[in-house]
């Protein structure tokens, strides 16, 4: 029994092999060989241990039997949820997960309130302040353009924009163009030959967008800077280039509002009385001491301009006086037209201004050839007839040849 207690695995493999040779006929006794009689006393001890051995092997099953019992009783204590996944309300006793149960005192409560009213307050107080930057930047930029436009005249948005496109358009030719050049000057290196020259540029292209303005850095001032149309100036296609998208649209005064893109005019037909085109100065060409009297009265007038609520206030007042409001609401209307009708009074202040601050003494017509001497111009000729009047050169023969003639017939 003592040497069973360490040997408790290699007794069941024992049993195991007993039960085997028993069931083919073996006798227990012969798994144990007899040793020789010269080495008998050293293995007195062996003898009885396997006396031992044989007594059990003669219990076999029933010593089976009961290790399997226990093994089976052993497996019946484990618990369950050591061998099968659960789910967090399997465990819990209320049937509900841990963040389902509510255990949030009066305290933590208040506190909670007092922070989600604290990130409302900060929410809405962002709100208010990007509503406030953005209706200052609109305002500048009211103020700038009425500025730039009693200098310099209004803007044209159409031929803007088709400048601008047509930018975009001659920009894909410079990059291949300078594609093409460092693939030849790389293959001339490689095969050690001279670099061939570079070459010069179609357009100039325009530098990488910069980090953009900052709010608290942003320019509200509301006065003109002259640099950003002459730098805008640089970033133009050159007069040579044809665009496959379309001709370049008609001057203003030759057009009217646009159409939409699937009509086959693109433009209505112009106001029959119409005004020629007024010349105005190149941007950033008038004297510093010009501008600072056109932006005092621009800045006048914004500040005695009186709101939609002022003006409902005073009449408001008016009506409780038992005043007529029958002359204050022509006055009403006079303001509403100059709010939504800003183009046009712009226009209107554009031409008076220029009058009063330009004074610059109309230039002299130039001398154009009459209308049989241009039907029989070439390409070249009427594009320095047209350089001559001061007109775009750009588009085919047909259109400048109908530019041309519009110029002396007008």
């Amino acid at each position: 029994s003592s040497w069973l207690k360490p040997h408790r695995s290699g007794v069941s493999l024992a049993m195991a092999g007993c039960t085997a040779f028993i069931s083919l006929g073996a006798h227990p006794s012969s798994l144990w060989p007899v040793p020789a009689a010269a080495s008998r006393p050293r293995l007195e001890p062996l003898r009885s241990e396997v006396r031992e051995v044989t007594a059990v092997q003669s219990s076999c099953p029933a010593v089976l039997a009961a290790v399997a019992a226990v093994r089976v009783a052993r497996r019946k204590d484990r618990r369950p949820w050591a061998l099968r996944a659960t789910t967090v309300e399997a465990e819990s006793t209320t049937g509900l997960a841990p963040w389902e149960i509510e255990e949030e005192t009066e305290d933590e409560r208040q506190a909670r309130y007092a922070r989600e009213a604290d990130e409302m307050k900060l929410k809405w107080d962002a709100r208010r302040l990007e509503e406030k930057q953005s209706a200052q930047r609109r305002q500048a930029w009211a103020q700038k353009e009425q500025e730039r436009a009693s200098l310099y005249g209004p803007r044209d948005p159409i031929m803007e924009a088709y400048e601008a496109r047509i930018y975009e358009e001659a920009r894909v030719i410079e990059v291949r163009r300078r594609q093409r050049e460092v693939y030849e000057r790389i293959k001339a290196h490689k095969e050690g030959k001279t670099l061939p020259p570079k070459g010069t540029p179609y357009v100039t292209l325009k530098a990488s967008p910069a980090e953009p303005v900052k709010p608290e850095e942003f320019d509200i001032s509301g006065h003109y800077k002259p640099e950003e149309d002459l730098e805008a100036k640089k970033y133009k296609a050159p007069e040579s280039y044809v665009s496959p998208s379309g001709s370049a649209p008609p001057p203003r005064h030759k057009r009217g509002a646009p159409r939409a893109a699937w009509e086959a005019q693109q433009y209505a037909p112009p106001r029959p009385n119409a005004p020629p085109p007024k010349e105005w100065p190149e941007p950033g060409s008038l004297p510093a001491d010009t501008v600072p009297p056109v932006r005092a009265k621009i800045e006048e007038e914004r500040a005695n301009r009186k709101s939609r609520r002022q003006r409902m206030m005073e009449e408001q007042e008016r009506l409780d006086r038992g005043e007529s409001p029958a002359v204050e609401e022509e006055e009403d209307l006079e303001d509403e037209d100059v709010e939504d009708d800003v183009e046009d009074d712009v226009e209107d202040e554009v031409q008076e201004d220029a009058q009063e601050v330009a004074e610059e003494p109309e230039a002299d017509k130039p001398d154009l050839p009459t209308v049989a001497e241009a039907k029989a111009m070439k390409v070249a000729e009427l594009k320095q007839a047209l350089q001559t009047a001061g007109l775009p050169v750009t588009g085919k023969k047909a259109e400048l040849l109908e530019r041309l003639l519009g110029a002396i017939e007008g």
